[in-house]
């Protein structure tokens, strides 16, 4: 978290490398956990843009300073500080400010939902709130499942016909005791005309459909197609004609 902003100036002076050693140098430098890049300063645990401390480089602690392009502020602890902590607007080294939290959610903070995390009084990030991880039971924003909550989803969610979702121990959908889908080359007689070249012995014959028709074909739906058992462009009635090859042209004929 953000430290107090009513830190020693000397200890704020050593943390932004004011000295020869420090971060506002023109290099890349660590700060804390962070690597400040050529450009930004470290100030108070967070990169922030050089100007902020270089528009302070010769005022005396409480004078008027300026950022360009942002407006008119404060030297306080060699920073010049446009706004205040409460202004509810994120300034300079806020990491927050009231409601204003610059797009951040406790999934920047390892939580696994993004709901809970809030802004400290210091403007600092609140994270207290943000405890929700896998293995707690419940389903969190970034998680497929979590335990035996899926939020709603099981197997015919997820394009199965029958069986029971399973949850990883990382919180991934499992879906191995699912069984049954269109697609898997298996006709589930209960939902499904064929599926692939599985027509459980269904045949244009079978169903009425005699002589040279064209053969019977399944869709990627599992129904049978629409072209299936033809007679050129036309269906024949089933069992009352016959589809024959007359002068080159197929021809629905009555059966005699």
């Amino acid at each position: 978290m953000v430290g107090s902003r009513h830190a020693p100036l000397m200890a704020i002076m050593v943390a932004l490398g004011i000295a020869s050693t420090g971060c506002a140098t023109s290099q890349a430098t660590r700060c804390g956990d962070l690597i400040c890049p050529v450009g930004r300063a470290c100030a108070r645990g967070t990169c922030v843009d050089e100007s902020i401390v270089t528009a302070c480089g010769r005022l005396a602690e409480g004078a008027s300073c300026t950022l360009p392009e942002i407006g008119t502020g404060t030297c306080q602890t060699g920073l010049c500080l446009v706004g205040t902590c409460g202004d509810g607007v994120i300034n300079a080294i806020d990491a927050c400010d009231g409601a204003e939290l610059g797009g951040k959610t406790c999934l920047d903070f390892g939580s696994n939902d993004a709901g809970g995390l809030a802004c400290t009084a210091d403007c600092s990030f609140d994270t207290t709130r943000c405890t929700a991880f896998c293995g707690d039971g419940t389903k969190n924003t970034s998680e497929p499942c979590d335990g035996t909550d899926f939020a709603g989803r099981t197997c015919i969610t997820e394009g199965f016909y029958t069986g029971k979702l399973v949850c990883t121990s990382d919180c991934a959908i499992n879906v191995g005791d699912c069984s049954g889908r269109c697609g898997d080359n298996l006709r589930n007689s209960f939902v499904e005309q064929c599926d692939g070249a599985d027509f459980d012995g269904s045949t244009c014959a079978t169903r009425g459909y005699l002589g040279a028709v064209s053969p019977l074909l399944c869709t990627p739906a599992c129904s049978f197609d629409p072209t299936s058992c033809t007679c050129g462009s036309e269906l024949c009635l089933r069992n009352t004609q016959q589809c024959v090859l007359i002068d080159e042209v197929y021809t629905c004929e009555v059966i005699p």
